[in-house]
């Protein structure tokens, strides 16, 4: 029986490949014939092929309506950074693949302008992210519900959740099967895996299942979005490539969108640049802004939709007002260069090189964490050591008090936005983040580490608060989880959207990604973003037939 399986493992894997290859073909004639027969009109418009775009391009179009998918960036995702889930930080330096944006002067931030770039290729960040699968906290869902109402409680967000995840480990209670992407844990036999769940152990941290749809307290084993082959599961990958073949979905790559046609109150048609002329197109049905928290909202700004004192600087008539649009701006605040020096060359990394995740409580009377530390296996953003000789943790603030804006440069499209998180301005925050570094540093100087790590490199010694507080502002960032630009809620004078996702006052226009988010969850955003694209596919009346789960 052994030799028999092993000898039909390569015929399973060519006959795999050689299905790939005739779908990628089958799609690429489908596309070419699309692009060369474009309709002066489509069912339904998506502007932005990120996470959610591809989720909402699948789900529309399975079911037989006309969708027109509008990408700024490439096609490009079949590239080895994308693809090797270990070179993923290679897209942040590649303005192929990535929005390079930064943030005005930060003045708790020793007045640096912080990277606020994302995703521009199919998929968005979903193609470029470090692939972390974390469901999230019931808490998060359960504020979500209260601020939104019933549509988002947390039972439909944990349904949706599980039609996102096939998860790879195999047949287990409370997880996805049949979903289009997979997830499993790589790291669990790493190394410095256990060395990382010891040290937590001494900080009072149990080991958890921080994917079991309750409570992510504790350190649990990364789980990625990545294939049982080593190759990233990403939406572009697994929701939208399967679905190009269709004769109703109709992608544009490298294509900007200049604004919307309202006629009246009714988001009649959205206007952009193909082939450097200006072209139309209608939508019969809907136009769902899926660009992300940075775009949507200029999209909006730019089509007239907004605040006087936002629009008039610029010389655009106000056709519809609403007073929330860019408002609400945060993030997660991530501190870099904490860096130890192995005490004896590591091994390769794996995956995505992340093992561990631990959250927990910078104080206990806090009901939910608010401290997010990543354990990694390389150094992060940081070339002082080498690869096998040093390593990082990576902390996070997750729960902050602080709010920005993102608002209007100019009228011309193509310019960013202006984006201001003001970042610490709220006092508390900063005593949230040296909590997070001495917790940190608590876990770098933890017994069970010290059999991995000789040193911490980075950030060496800090007397005083002082030394933290200056060192948090010389090395935080923004965590690449900015969300509340377009936030949903219960009325128009404090958010955006409803809880259907359409944009109040406008019909046939709704947003569905990160910006509707009220509140940024505790845990990295992109599962919950794409645990919204279902959702928006459900209220929408595009949930798949078959059950997901």
């Amino acid at each position: 029986m052994e030799s028999t399986n092993s000898q039909s493992q390569p015929v399973v894997a060519a006959s795999a490949r050689e299905e790939a290859g005739d779908h990628a073909a089958r799609a690429r004639a489908n596309q070419k014939e699309r692009r060369a027969n474009l309709c002066d009109a489509y069912d339904y418009i998506i502007v932005g092929g990120g996470s959610a775009g591809c989720v909402l391009a699948n789900r529309i179009s399975a079911r037989g309506a006309s969708v027109l998918l509008i990408e700024a960036g490439t096609d490009q995702i079949h590239q080895p950074k994308i693809e090797d889930p270990l070179r993923w930080p290679e897209n942040t330096r590649n303005s192929d693949t990535f929005f390079v944006r930064t943030t005005t002067p930060q003045p708790h931030m020793a007045a640096r302008s912080l990277f606020a770039g994302s995703g521009k290729v199919w998929g968005g960040s979903g193609s470029v992210n470090a692939m972390i699968v974390l469901r999230g906290d019931i808490h998060d869902y359960l504020r979500w519900q209260h601020l939104v109402g019933h549509t988002w409680s947390a039972h439909a967000l944990s349904e949706c959740y599980l039609r996102t995840e096939r998860y790879v480990p195999g047949d287990r209670p409370g997880r996805g099967k049949h979903g289009p992407l997979s997830v499993s844990r790589y790291a669990e036999n790493y190394p410095l895996t256990q060395a990382y769940i010891a040290g937590a152990a001494e900080l009072g941290l149990a080991k958890v299942d921080q994917n079991a749809g309750k409570h992510v307290e504790g350190i649990g084993v990364v789980e990625a979005h990545v294939t049982s082959d080593n190759q990233r599961s990403g939406p572009a990958q697994d929701y939208l490539v399967p679905a190009l073949t269709r004769p109703n979905l109709t992608v544009l790559s490298n294509t900007t969108v200049t604004g919307l046609e309202l006629n009246g109150c009714k988001a009649e048609a959205v206007k952009l640049v193909l082939d450097g002329a200006p072209r139309t197109f209608r939508a019969e049905r809907e136009i769902i802004l899926c660009a992300g928290a940075l775009e949507s909202p200029k999209l909006l700004l730019l089509s007239g939709i907004g605040r006087s004192d936002q629009l008039q600087p610029f010389n655009i008539p106000v056709k519809h007002e609403l007073l929330r649009i860019g408002e609400n701006l945060h993030d997660h605040i991530l501190v870099y260069n904490v860096l130890l020096k192995a005490r004896k060359t590591l091994p390769p990394a794996v995956s995505n090189s992340v093992s561990a995740i631990a959250f927990s409580r910078s104080s206990a009377a806090h009901h939910t964490p608010d401290i997010e530390i990543m354990c990694g296996t390389l150094p992060f953003f940081n070339n002082t050591l080498p690869s096998g000789e040093g390593f990082s943790l990576i902390p996070l603030g997750v729960r902050l008090k602080s709010r920005g804006f993102a608002g209007l440069k100019s009228a011309d499209p193509t310019q960013p936005m202006l984006i201001d998180p003001r970042c610490l301005s709220v006092q508390s925050d900063v005593e949230l983040m040296v909590e997070v570094l001495d917790q940190t540093l608590a876990l770098a100087n933890s017994k069970a580490l010290s059999a991995f790590a000789s040193e911490v490199v980075s950030p060496g010694k800090l007397a005083t608060r002082e030394d933290k507080v200056r060192f948090i502002a010389e090395n935080a960032g923004t965590g690449f989880h900015q969300v509340g630009t377009c936030s949903a809620g219960r009325d128009a004078e404090e958010s955006v959207v409803d809880p259907h996702f359409r944009v109040w006052g406008i019909d046939n226009l709704r947003v569905v990604d990160a910006s509707v988010i009220p509140e940024v969850p505790i845990v990295n955003i992109h599962a919950p973003v794409l645990a919204l694209a279902e959702l928006a596919a459900e209220v929408m009346g595009f949930a798949p037939h078959h059950d997901h789960c």
